[in-house]
């Protein structure tokens, strides 16, 4: 009756199976939006592309869109590695997408 309740089992070498689809980094293009806000270009993913209003947002979508390519399943993906910019460009990143780094590759390392 509660069927949306339950809890969808983990299988562990589906888990596994997931994981090794995923490169080691992603690299990442980020434009400008013509709407405002950014559209980001994951360049070993093909045809992998996303966007976002604000910096902040942007890799969370970059990691939304490699779920939804890899085909991962919403139960597995919190397993899932994520990806973000090292540290130092993740604090300027927080608020606006500086100039410097749009239109130029970013590589994202995984977590």
């Amino acid at each position: 009756m509660f069927n949306f309740l339950k809890k969808k089992k983990i299988i562990p070498q589906v888990l596994m199976a997931y994981k090794w689809r995923f490169p080691e980094k992603l690299e990442v293009v980020i434009k400008p939006s013509k709407d405002g806000g950014y559209v980001a270009y994951v360049n070993n993913v093909p045809g992998c592309v996303t966007q976002a209003e604000k910096g902040k947002e942007l890799f969370e979508m970059v990691n939304d869109a490699v779920y939804t390519y890899f085909q991962i399943s919403q139960e597995y993906q919190p397993y899932m590695p994520t990806f973000f910019p090292p540290e130092e460009i993740r604090e300027q990143l927080n608020i606006k997408i500086p100039e410097k780094y749009l239109r130029n590759s970013l590589v994202l390392q995984r977590t």
